[in-house]
């Protein structure tokens, strides 16, 4: 049951972290001038990818370990 408690938070962590990236993501993709910002963007993108994957595993984690 505790460690339930701790993949749902860690999971929920990692989705908000994934959120914020993809939010920096956008708003740097908005602001133009992409000759300098396209690097950032991509980065921020490969973040957001990495933290949601990590969300879903997660959450695969809490339901495997039931």
């Amino acid at each position: 049951m505790y460690l339930k408690k701790i993949y749902l938070i860690a999971s929920i962590v990692m989705f908000l972290l994934a959120v914020y990236f993809g939010g920096m993501a956008y708003k740097q993709y908005l602001a133009g001038n992409l000759d300098y910002n396209l690097d950032k963007v991509y980065i921020n993108v490969g973040y957001c990818a990495l933290f949601l994957s990590i969300a879903v595993y997660v959450l695969h984690l809490r339901e495997h370990k039931s």
